[in-house]
């Protein structure tokens, strides 16, 4: 998904970071899909069917911590690639791998994976709770599922080429580097995000979902960290956070994810309940998307500097899970659906099925995303 090389330096051992922070953020998305088909708030391919009512508390505690940042942070990593890919590639050359490692995959997932995961739930039974039916949706267009990311990494760096033909970037080393904000500009810029995620809400509530399976409500946090990701490229903000600053952050982050249950006991158990918190003219609304932004720079900051201190280091196996992690994206829902499916008739509680399907769908994923980038010609690609 993004190009292997360093942020304007050859320099690769001072990446090794970056890479596990990939292995990380893919595992929560297989996270996020396993929560929701146990019960956990979301839409998706599939939903155990012996689940329970109402939603269990844990799930919803995982999935609202996981939804703000996990997303975010997958596009910021993207996007940290962009501009030293682009000065190394040229303009030309860039365009056409993007196009590639892109455009391929996400033809593949519409044509061939969307329609073998509806012929799967079909085969068995099991509803479409999606669009999977049809190939083209005549309201949310293409059944894209989860590779709207993809499409939405497409679109943002087509409207980044387009913004440095008028403003071409700067040669590396001809500008100083900027320096990486302080605690009061991180904690500034979430709350800034935080108004503009809730003024948005107001007019397009959490769970509408737009055309190419967008939801916007979150789209101001992908659309600021991609921005923020190029910049942070360009003035290598990832490789130079101060300890004091990444502790700030950690302790802060820390303390938003420890109120965050109370802050959903309070919001479940009070008249309306989550309906409030989605979006419109309400003070739960605002003050759960102040909360949400906060925490994503908080946590996304606390990570990259945990990882760049005491993680910047790889064996073999989560050297190759690293390189995989863009084919565990595209292909991880046909694993765990299948996975799903055959414990569906298994009588067990949602949060036993959570506990034992979640480790399954994450080692069965990278290894077949490891068998696939084995074929020849595929790692070009994927």
């Amino acid at each position: 998904m993004q190009d292997p090389g360093p942020a304007g330096t050859p320099q690769k051992p001072r990446l090794l970071y970056i890479d596990n922070l990939r292995i990380l953020v893919i595992s929560l998305v297989i996270v996020s899909h396993c929560s929701i088909t146990y019960g956990g708030p979301g839409g998706w391919f599939f939903i155990d069917p012996g689940n329970a009512p109402t939603t269990p508390f844990v799930l919803a505690v995982i999935d609202t911590i996981n939804q703000s940042f996990f997303m975010g942070f997958f596009t910021l990593v993207s996007a940290y690639f962009v501009l030293p890919s682009l000065l190394r590639k040229g303009q030309k050359k860039f365009a056409h791998d993007r196009l590639i490692r892109l455009g391929i995959p996400l033809l593949f997932f519409v044509l061939i994976i969307n329609p073998f995961i509806a012929l799967l739930l079909m085969a068995t039974g099991a509803p479409l709770p999606l669009p999977l039916a049809t190939l083209l949706n005549p309201v949310t267009g293409p059944a894209f599922g989860p590779m709207w990311f993809v499409w939405f990494l497409l679109l943002a760096t087509g409207a980044y080429l387009v913004w440095i033909a008028f403003r071409p970037p700067a040669a590396p080393g001809s500008v100083p580097p900027r320096p990486l904000p302080g605690f009061a500009a991180i904690a500034g810029f979430g709350l800034l995000l935080g108004i503009v995620t809730a003024i948005v809400r107001i007019f397009i509530p959490i769970g509408s979902t737009w055309l190419f399976n967008f939801q916007l409500p979150f789209f101001p946090q992908y659309i600021a960290l991609f921005i923020v990701g190029i910049w942070a490229a360009q003035n290598r903000w990832f490789d130079h956070i101060p300890d004091r600053l990444g502790k700030a952050c950690t302790l802060t982050a820390l303390a938003l994810i420890l109120i965050e249950p109370f802050i959903l006991h309070a919001v479940l158990n009070t008249p309306g309940g989550l309906a409030l918190v989605m979006g419109g003219l309400h003070g739960q609304a605002i003050a759960y998307a102040l909360w949400e932004q906060m925490a994503c720079v908080m946590i996304i900051t606390a990570l990259i500097w945990i990882f760049s201190r005491r993680l910047n280091m790889q064996g073999p196996v989560t050297s190759a899970m690293a390189a995989d992690s863009y084919t565990v994206y595209v292909f991880h829902p046909v694993v765990l659906v299948s996975l799903s499916l055959l414990f569906a008739g298994v009588a067990l509680p949602q949060l036993a099925k959570f506990a034992i399907v979640l480790p399954l769908a994450i080692a069965i994923s990278f290894i077949l995303a490891h068998l696939i980038r084995a074929v020849p010609g595929v790692d070009r690609v994927l």
